[in-house]
């Protein structure tokens, strides 16, 4: 799916010499810790995450239940 998500990246550390940073995707409170030399790495690796373990679909019912609830 080609879908953008907004991610906010909450922190950026180093684990054991690997910059690592943990992102949370807007509108939800799923996080994603990932490696990268860069905060655009960052998202990029998060966004392909997303896809892979198919959170897309899970992200959208979230989302539209915040939507109900309003």
């Amino acid at each position: 799916m080609s879908q953008s998500y907004e991610l906010e990246i909450v922190e950026e550390y180093e684990l054991l010499g690997e910059k690592r940073y943990r992102l949370r995707i807007k509108g939800t409170s799923i996080y994603l810790n990932v490696a990268a030399d860069n905060p655009e790495k960052a998202v990029e690796k998060a966004i392909k995450m997303i896809n892979d373990m198919r959170l897309d679909a899970l992200v959208e019912v979230i989302k539209k239940e915040g939507q109900s609830a309003e």
